[in-house]
């Protein structure tokens, strides 16, 4: 990915972050496994450490 589209990324996620957070602390276990707040974790974690990556 580009800078560009890490920043747009980045911006999508800030966007969904909680209120994908408020439903999983809502959601059933059951619905918790695939729940979508996980996949923006994994996303945001992957933003992280692109950006200790580009910042020795």
């Amino acid at each position: 990915m580009n800078a560009e589209q890490l920043r747009s990324l980045a911006r999508i996620l800030d966007y969904l972050a909680q209120d994908e957070h408020d439903h999983f602390e809502c959601a059933s276990p059951e619905k918790r496994t695939n729940h979508i707040y996980l996949d923006v974790l994994i996303l945001q974690g992957y933003l992280e450490q692109q950006k200790g990556e580009s910042n020795p």
